[in-house]
């Protein structure tokens, strides 16, 4: 399997557990209350994409300030969580610090932001010789690991 194609896989398989809540969507056109909601949140987004797979709970993605952005809100236009990927360099000090440290020979590949009903998780993808692995950590620096998977 290429490099590139494991690296898919891993990083399909990482987000996984965001995906799931919305693994049967079809793109649709928002509603105005939707709409007006998210302009509301995000003012500036573009390339505004809909979806939702059950009417209720509907997910945006979008592009905001060069950064993609997947925003899920309920029918009545509440906003229920958020997930961006952001640079290595935008986690908190703490994360970063607490990362090098316990994971000194691993590379970071991607971060992914979280935030749901005020709690702010990163979910970082470290990569060495034989493995992957992602860690989940809070902004206050706990690490814990949400999924490990050896490369073939």
């Amino acid at each position: 399997m290429s490099c590139i194609k494991k690296t898919v896989l891993f990083l399909t398989a990482a987000l996984l557990s965001t995906q799931l809540l919305f693994a049967g969507t079809k793109e649709l056109e928002a509603s105005s209350k939707l709409k007006t909601a998210l302009d509301k949140e995000f003012a500036g987004a573009s390339a505004i994409k809909w979806y939702s797979d059950d009417n209720k709970t509907f997910m945006a993605r979008f592009t905001l300030r060069e950064h993609s952005v997947t925003a899920y809100f309920d029918g009545d236009g509440n906003l229920l969580a958020t997930r961006r990927y952001i640079q290595e360099d935008q986690l908190p000090m703490i994360v970063a610090n607490k990362l090098a440290k316990r994971y000194p020979d691993e590379q970071i590949r991607w971060v992914v932001e979280f935030q749901s009903e005020g709690t702010l998780v990163y979910y970082v993808t470290l990569e060495n010789a034989t493995s992957w692995k992602v860690i989940k950590a809070t902004s206050s620096g706990s690490l814990t690991v949400h999924q490990n998977m050896k490369k073939a």
